[in-house]
């Protein structure tokens, strides 16, 4: 930026809240109706967001109208930019500096904006690190709550893994340039963080302060020094760099790529496995469109997570061939559980919205609406279960000859002990909010008449207003024994 001589209030304030962002990212700063962006920003921003580039003096500026921000946004973070939103965060009073902060900083791989994200496939932020010739790969996803990490031999091997999960951003530690070379080309949004967030110690302090834990070893991440400072440095971008609350990552998966087949982004292109190998090729004609009956958004990520990542652990496959297996033989519990779960509908994000305080009443109804099918869908696998014909041959059973016994319960008894029902939270909500509460949080009218005395009592002095104060005054008089007492409206006090 341009140095001045004398700062306006309104621009050291504006200075002091970009001080505070990464390098590189576009500030918002909100004035009355407006988010304005000055210097290099609003000379990035105008060509992004084709919007006419101004002048204040010598400081360049553009502007946007506060109530269009998502449709511009959106385009920042398409093009790869990280944002940061400056709100006004108490009421404008004349002669006064309005006081701001900064209340959130979005970037491609870490947003809730439903303009670019896809129900059916994930929106993750990856981070690289390597250590001791392996080279560990960690996803997350703000939206939904998943957190995976995996350890990888060669170049080679993590570049298949990156286009398999197809992140909305990388990040990698910034010194590596050869990092950035070799990982560049393969992806869409490449970022630079600071190396020692990725180093072992401070990427397993990370970790053991965000879970609360004291070892590593729960997660299956005791010796894997790579895949811990990808996890370490991808919480820390999000958490730290990001500032987006990360309390909904209560989990973190170790997974083993041996484990499954490896299909490169050859294979998965030209097998037309996600994606048509022509554009302009109707969506039907990949395997993935042909094969999708889910009836969640939840479900439709895990197929494609599972066509681009196919098991190689046999009794990983007769595990999941004999839970479809037991469904196939009672197709009429089958076709119950499918509509049951689509009043489920997409849960992960929902419950993701609401832990991060960006969720509305109308989540609060759909997580009350979900939990309210769990006790149906337990009871659904228990019967797909007792039904299933014990003579005739589950799919496992005709595709391989094996005599020896499982290891592990039956997937749908232990899928089936994984589904808690919550009756004391659809209750608090049932309690508490409307049947059909507005969108937005500011429009009021969301808690139940009767569920909270005082809000009662306080809409009651809204709606009737006079009648509330000749109350208060008549109370108050009879309280303190002074007859001549009056309660008036006053601007001042």
């Amino acid at each position: 930026m341009p140095k001045e001589t004398k700062l306006t209030p309104m621009m050291a304030q504006y200075r002091q809240c970009k001080s505070q962002l990464p390098a590189g990212t576009i500030l918002l700063f909100r004035l009355g109706d407006f988010y304005e962006m000055f210097f290099e920003d609003a000379q990035e921003a105008a060509g992004i967001l084709n919007v006419a580039l101004t002048k204040r003096g010598d400081t360049p500026m553009c502007g946007i109208p506060y109530h269009a921000t998502g449709n511009y946004l959106s385009k920042l973070l398409k093009a790869g930019r990280k944002v940061a939103v400056c709100d006004q965060v108490e009421t404008a009073k004349p002669g006064q500096l309005v006081k701001r902060e900064i209340t959130q900083i979005l970037s491609p791989g870490a947003h809730f904006d439903e303009r670019m994200l896809e129900a059916e496939r994930n929106n993750f932020l990856v981070a690289v690190s390597v250590s001791g010739g392996q080279f560990g790969v960690a996803a997350i996803d703000l939206t939904t709550g998943d957190f995976k990490v995996a350890e990888l031999e060669n170049e080679n091997a993590m570049i298949a893994e990156l286009e398999r999960l197809n992140p909305g951003e990388v990040i990698y530690p910034e010194e590596s340039e050869h990092m950035a070379g070799l990982i560049g080309p393969n992806v869409s949004v490449l970022n630079g963080y600071e190396g020692w967030v990725f180093a072992i110690e401070t990427a397993e302090f990370t970790l053991k302060d965000h879970f609360k834990i004291a070892a590593l070893d729960g997660f299956g991440l005791n010796g894997h020094t790579a895949a811990i400072g990808a996890a370490g440095g991808a919480l820390h971008y999000v958490s730290q760099h990001l500032r987006r609350n990360v309390t909904h990552f209560t989990r973190l998966t170790f997974y083993e790529v041996a484990d499954y087949l490896v299909l490169d982004a050859a294979t998965l292109k030209h097998l037309e496995i996600l994606e048509p190998l022509h554009r302009e090729t109707a969506k039907p004609g990949t395997l993935y469109a042909a094969l999708n009956r889910t009836s969640t958004p939840m479900g439709a990520r895990r197929l494609r997570d599972w066509l681009s990542q196919p098991l190689s652990s046999v009794e990983a496959i007769r595990r999941r061939q004999e839970a479809l297996g037991q469904f196939i033989h009672n197709s009429p519990t089958l076709d119950r559980f499918r509509e049951s779960l689509q009043e489920v509908r997409d849960l992960e994000r929902t419950i993701s919205r609401l832990s991060i305080g960006s969720g509305n009443a109308r989540d609060l109804v759909q997580l009350r609406s979900a939990l309210g099918r769990l006790p149906l869908l337990r009871g659904l696998i228990a019967d797909a279960q007792s039904a299933a014909d014990p003579i005739a041959p589950t799919l496992s059973e005709e595709i391989f000859d094996d005599d020896e016994p499982d290891s592990l319960p039956p997937l749908l008894s232990e899928l089936g002990g994984e589904l808690h029902e919550l009756p004391e939270v659809t209750d608090l909500i049932s309690r508490a909010i409307v049947d059909d509460p507005p969108m937005a949080l500011k429009d009021g009218g969301i808690i139940r008449k009767g569920f909270d005395p005082a809000l009662d009592e306080l809409r009651s002095g809204a709606t009737e207003g006079k009648d509330w104060i000749a109350q208060l005054q008549k109370g108050e008089s009879e309280k303190t024994g002074i007859t001549s007492l009056k309660v008036r409206f006053n601007s001042v006090f």
